[in-house]
């Protein structure tokens, strides 16, 4: 197989490096930029808990460069949408996938409106990773996770060819039997936590430390629980009390990329994550009053700005 990854930051330059140092023909497409040229210039270096290693994949700014391949892996910032969807069309071809694995739950329509759903397939990722420096990616944990799968969670053999090509040491696929949950489940976890810290300009541990972080985390979970049932997606009961209990029992070990990129200056997901929770909430008539808050707290930063 042939494949691509847009956008190989830390997150999809893991994955299109495990799948490299297994032997797949991989292709990274990035932006020009520092990370852009240490990849050309040296290879991308990885440090992992399945060891380190060094690969060599095509870097490039323009995917007509590549040409069609078999598997897309998607997997730049929400705000990049923009100018990275051009991008898909000239790595298509019959029997092509797209698989995103970007943060929040509406990536995969957003791709399929553009280029039907016979070549796109949702999916969410649960991995630590960090660029320490350009062309190094550091991955922490045991954890590499992808979930993903069929909109109606069938089984099919676009999902078996998946499976197959990501079943590699250095990554954990999963296909789930509806996306759905699995996406609003992240989110649920992912979206409160991360966005509390970066509002705090704190470690959990430090939001936990307050008298009332547990209470605030807890409510805008709850927000995003409300959001997600109001929409028919069929969340466990428990889902809140355990990814309260799940992300407080890991508390010394949590990081959010919102909070990196907010300390670096970076633009902020936070429009296309919880922004997105409460823009749904409004239109659904269901209370997000506390992830309004957090949303508003950071607005002014959402296009980058550095902190005095």
């Amino acid at each position: 197989m042939k494949e691509a990854v847009i956008g190989p930051g830390s997150v999809g330059g893991y994955y299109g490096g495990v799948l490299a140092r297994h032997g797949e023909e991989v292709s990274f497409i990035a932006r020009p930029g520092a990370h852009f040229d240490a990849m050309k210039a040296n290879g991308l270096q990885l440090r992992s808990n399945w060891g380190d290693f060094t690969v060599y994949p095509q870097v490039t700014s323009d995917s007509t460069e590549v040409g069609p391949v078999d598997f897309v892996l998607y997997t730049v910032k929400l705000f990049h949408n923009e100018v990275a969807l051009p991008l898909i069309e000239p790595l298509l071809k019959d029997g092509t996938t797209v698989l995103t694995i970007q943060n929040g739950v509406d990536s995969a329509d957003v791709i399929a409106e553009r280029y039907g759903w016979k070549h796109v397939m949702a999916g969410a990722t649960y991995i630590e990773t960090g660029r320490p420096e350009p062309g190094m990616i550091h991955q922490s944990g045991s954890t590499a996770r992808i979930t993903f799968g069929e909109q109606d969670g069938s089984r099919t053999d676009r999902t078996e060819t998946v499976f197959n090509l990501l079943d590699k040491e250095g990554i954990l696929p999963d296909i789930g039997d509806d996306i759905a949950v699995t996406l609003w489940t992240k989110l649920v976890n992912v979206g409160p936590i991360g966005t509390v810290m970066t509002a705090s300009r704190g470690s959990f541990v430090e939001v936990l430390d307050s008298p009332w972080g547990e209470y605030t985390v807890r409510s805008v979970m709850e927000d995003v629980e409300r959001v997600a049932r109001a929409k028919g997606v069929n969340l466990a009961p428990d889902v809140v009390d355990e990814k309260l209990r799940d992300g407080i029992s890991e508390a010394a070990e949590a990081q959010a990329s919102l909070q990196g990129d907010f300390r670096a200056g970076n633009q902020l997901e936070i429009e296309h994550l919880l922004g997105m929770v409460v823009r749904e909430g409004r239109a659904l008539n269901v209370p997000v009053a506390a992830s309004a808050a957090l949303v508003t707290s950071l607005w002014k930063f959402r296009n980058g700005a550095v902190l005095e």
